[in-house]
């Protein structure tokens, strides 16, 4: 995951930094390279490639190995920013609410799906939300068997209930799944230290469980974050 991390790095004062997403050309899952360590064009330039990809993708409707991390990465959105909701007169929904700086992350997700984006009162964050039949029933089969937070496991299944659909578990993560990414996007930080260019990477999340196929596959460890938000890291 840090194959291009260099490009974030070349020409500029290193300061300990947050960045929002890995840049990685041979990363299709990578939605996002809005940060202030990388240029304007050569982030645009980023993003236009994989936009591209994207839409060829949805327009296809095929069923390659990069349409199934991009299910994957979705999947990752989701567990770590996404909701569904099932209203008592029985309307199906998603909502993802996300921070403003990755809208292009929502932008994509419409494009396949449709939806609406909109704006918080806050201003800093904004909310993604589908409820239109046809997109949402396209969406809850693309995530069957790769959704792995079990709070969204019990929402699905109550729609799966409505719609007499059968729910997948997901299998066992592995290094090439594309869940990390859209989990990462979500909620991801790498941190630069100055003194010594040691780079580290840190994920947030309310339970544990979702973070232990982490260590298992890449090493590191679990802990109590003691600041305001009181979540495991």
């Amino acid at each position: 995951m840090l194959y291009l991390l260099g490009t974030l790095i070349i020409s500029y004062t290193l300061y300990t930094v947050k960045v929002k997403i890995l840049l990685n050309y041979d990363n299709s899952q990578v939605t996002n390279a809005f940060n202030s360590l990388v240029g304007t064009s050569e982030a645009i330039r980023l993003l236009n490639i994989y936009i591209k990809s994207i839409n060829k993708i949805s327009n296809n409707n095929d069923n390659s190995d990069n349409n199934l991390k991009i299910k994957q990465w979705l999947a990752g959105i989701i567990d770590k920013d996404g909701s569904f909701l099932l209203s008592k007169k029985g309307y199906a929904s998603l909502e993802i609410t996300i921070d403003i700086r990755d809208e292009r992350a929502l932008q994509v997700v419409k494009n396949i799906y449709g939806g609406s984006i909109k704006l918080r009162s806050n201003g800093n964050a904004l909310r993604y939300r589908l409820h239109h039949k046809e997109g949402f029933l396209k969406l809850i089969n693309d995530v069957n068997g790769h959704i792995r937070n079990p709070y969204r496991l019990i929402q699905l299944n109550n729609i799966y209930i409505k719609y007499g659909l059968n729910i997948m578990l997901p299998e066992k993560l592995t290094y090439d799944n594309g869940w990390l990414s859209g989990f990462y996007d979500a909620n991801g930080t790498i941190t630069i230290n100055k003194s010594n260019w040691q780079l580290s990477i840190a994920i947030s999340q309310n339970i544990s469980e979702l973070l232990t196929p982490l260590v298992d596959l890449y090493g590191g460890n679990i802990y109590i974050d003691k600041g305001s938000s009181k979540s495991f890291k």
